[in-house]
């Protein structure tokens, strides 16, 4: 029988009388699950787990001591060992969802949902938790944005299990997103041919048609939506939009004037204005629209910018500044396959930093700080120009006040943020600075899982 010792310290009579249980039934799992929970909320972790511990010696793979020894783990602020034994769950137990579930967290919270990806996938055929490992794949993937991985499990899963309202949504909102707009519509018209479609998805659909200058049917779409709600915000924009496209400027110009008296500055109907005034060729009036409309597009709103950066690098060439223009051009060409602007324009700082183009680099940081002034990866960007223009104590005064705000999600930036601080110090010669700095470096990274 495994013994047990406890500090005195801990012991409560109800305690004490499962210690006494467990001489007389050393084999009940029940005994050192309680035990355990007594101690774990008695903010005593690792005697917790130690109990738990004891009880796998009596109890070699024991399911519900195992998913209580990961729990405690997990409570105790050790993701990095409960992760292992929700694993061993798995290995051992291959149907327990719970443990894929917690695992799944564990690797999201660390920042590296392809993991979770990685662990459904192995899911074998058949497998009893097939259809949900790939219900989840396609959850991890919408919340990383990853655009090809939501669009491989959707198709097996309609493959494998069969088409409904919410897979045909879905399937075709992401080939929407992916730029596949023939796609996009076939998925969306069978997503309204199985069920009641809201008027979100009819506007992505009318949006599928008008990319591929189908207009007649794109404005069938917006035409249900202004009947449902004639101020519809959504409809009328993106009526104003296509109209533009069509080149009827006059048209345009009273559906955006109908819009602006009913929401007042906003930032997409800057851009339309923007745009009509490019087309009418007052060069001035668009580049000051464009401006206010980049300036109060969140970037969540990938293909607004686009347009607008698109549009304000027209009207910048079209005014002689061309390398100002350029970077317009850049910048909307970044994000046409990003998910977000902070997306697009943190990789292109960072190909620009690879590549020693710090001025270059710099502009473009110079957006995201507006953007995201207090982003960790941005801080560090930041601080990687200032070390090779020569400027260390800059970069140490960013990094010092930046990473100990940094969530436990972003530890591997915080890793690079504390190597990049050792690099900044060496460079001024404070070898004690630069050790310190790696040792954090070093914790940081023995934390993560392997």
């Amino acid at each position: 029988m495994p013994t047990i010792r406890l500090p005195e310290k801990v012991l409560t009579p109800k305690l004490e009388k499962l210690k006494a249980d467990l001489d007389s039934a050393p084999a009940r799992a029940s005994t050192y699950k309680e035990m355990a929970r007594l101690l774990s909320g008695n903010g005593s972790p690792r005697l917790a787990s130690r109990v738990l511990r004891a009880g796998l010696k009596e109890l070699p793979g024991d399911q519900g001591l195992l998913e209580n020894l990961a729990r405690v783990q997990q409570a105790g602020g050790f993701p990095a060992a409960a992760a292992r034994t929700w694993k061993q769950v798995i290995s051992l137990f291959p149907e327990s969802f719970l443990a894929y579930e917690k695992l799944e967290r564990h690797y999201v919270r660390s920042g590296q949902p392809a993991r979770a990806v990685r662990m459904y996938r192995k899911v074998e055929d058949d497998h009893p938790l097939e259809e949900q490992s790939l219900e989840r794949q396609v959850f991890v993937c919408k919340e990383a944005m990853d655009i090809p991985g939501t669009l491989k499990a959707l198709k097996k899963l309609v493959r494998k299990y069969g088409l409904d309202y919410r897979r045909a949504r879905d399937l075709g909102r992401f080939h929407f997103k992916a730029d596949q707009f023939r796609e996009a519509a076939r998925w969306l018209e069978k997503a309204f041919s199985l069920g009641e479609g809201d008027r979100e998805l009819r506007l992505t659909l009318a949006l599928a048609y008008a990319r591929q200058k189908r207009y007649a049917a794109a404005r069938r779409q917006i035409d249900l939506i202004l009947a449902e709600r004639p101020n519809s915000y959504a409809g009328l924009i993106n009526l104003c939009e296509f109209t533009i496209e069509e080149g009827d400027l006059d048209r345009a110009a009273g559906i955006l004037e109908k819009i602006e008296k009913l929401y007042s500055s906003n930032s997409r109907a800057a851009l339309a204005r923007g745009e009509i005034a490019l087309l009418r060729g007052d060069l001035p009036a668009a580049e000051a629209a464009l401006r206010a409309g980049i300036r109060g597009t969140a970037y969540y709103y990938r293909w607004e910018l686009e347009r607008g950066y698109r549009l304000l690098g027209e009207v910048l060439s079209r005014a002689g500044d061309e390398e100002e223009a350029g970077f317009c051009e850049e910048l909307s060409a970044a994000l046409h396959s990003a998910p977000d602007a902070y997306l697009a324009f943190i990789s292109l700082a960072e190909e620009k930093i690879a590549a020693r183009e710090m001025a270059s680099a710099s502009k473009v940081i110079r957006v995201l700080e507006k953007m995201f002034p207090a982003n960790t990866r941005v801080v560090l960007n930041r601080a990687e120009i200032e070390v090779f223009n020569g400027y260390p104590s800059r970069a140490i005064e960013l990094l010092n006040r930046q990473l100990e705000k940094t969530p436990e999600k972003f530890a591997r930036d915080k890793v690079a943020g504390y190597r990049l601080l050792a690099r900044a110090y060496r460079k001024l010669g404070d070898w004690e600075g630069a050790r310190s700095s790696l040792r954090q470096a070093d914790a940081v990274e023995d934390s993560l899982p392997a």
